[in-house]
């Protein structure tokens, strides 16, 4: 099994560029024509072009401009910001992938995402049903479980979250309840510590992400907790964040 994922940048909440974008305006660089670069690429000229048009809109910017004289009597070009976009991009994409290698090794490389939540998972956009105020987004995780997660309009809109998308989730410990089977999640015990006045209890799901979940001594003991057991786990979705 293993991790993927993909990011977009984005400006002002709108989407600038992914890898397929980033691929094109190599492509126009290298070809110095639209027509040549989407050919390469095997889509259509229209495509290409409203690819292009929606990035120059996106920037704020001119990415690509038609260049004029020379040999061939002019051609594509890409300016300053497009060559810039570029370089940017595959930076954040080394980064990317190293943070996703990180996540299959369990550890965290240097220049990953670093965070008290104790709690790391990756998930993949199912839905995303709107809301009054919030937009309820439904994450498929390993082992064909589901989790939901409420963030705002705002938030949807400048993570540029769509259907499909990988996304890392952040739950800290004392936001895991521990529940009867009936629980939004399954799983089972594999450790219990027992502390002055707290237990701290990791449960695995089916395809072995680990949660960690904080409870009393009190609640422990009532619902005699043992490794080894089924127990269910409940997870307000206000308490899961999200990230890209």
């Amino acid at each position: 099994m293993k991790l993927e994922g993909r990011f977009w940048i984005t400006r002002n909440g709108q989407r600038l560029a992914g890898e397929g974008r980033i691929e094109l305006l190599a492509r126009i660089a290298d070809c110095g024509s639209i027509t040549r670069a989407a050919k390469v690429m095997g889509m259509s000229y229209k495509a290409a072009w409203d690819a292009v048009d929606a990035m120059n809109k996106a920037a704020g910017e001119p990415l690509v401009e038609r260049s004029v004289g020379g040999k061939g009597g002019g051609g594509t070009r890409l300016t300053a910001a497009g060559c810039e976009l570029i370089e940017r991009f595959r930076l954040h994409q080394r980064e990317h992938r190293r943070f996703l290698a990180s996540l299959e090794e369990g550890q965290a490389a240097p220049g990953a995402l670093r965070t008290s939540a104790r709690n790391q998972l990756t998930g993949r956009v199912l839905a995303i049903r709107p809301g009054d105020l919030c937009d309820e987004v439904e994450l498929g995780l390993a082992g064909d479980q589901r989790l939901l997660a409420a963030i705002t309009h705002g938030s949807t809109e400048r993570l540029g979250l769509s259907l499909g998308d990988s996304v890392l989730l952040l739950v800290k410990a004392p936001w895991v309840h521990l529940v009867d089977e009936a629980g939004a999640l399954q799983g089972e015990l594999r450790e219990l510590r027992r502390g002055a006045s707290h237990c701290e209890a990791q449960v695995e799901l089916p395809g072995g992400v680990r949660l960690t979940a904080l409870l009393g001594i009190d609640a422990a003991d009532a619902m005699r907790l043992r490794v080894g057991q089924r127990v269910g786990l409940q997870i307000d979705p206000q308490q899961v964040i999200l990230c890209l």
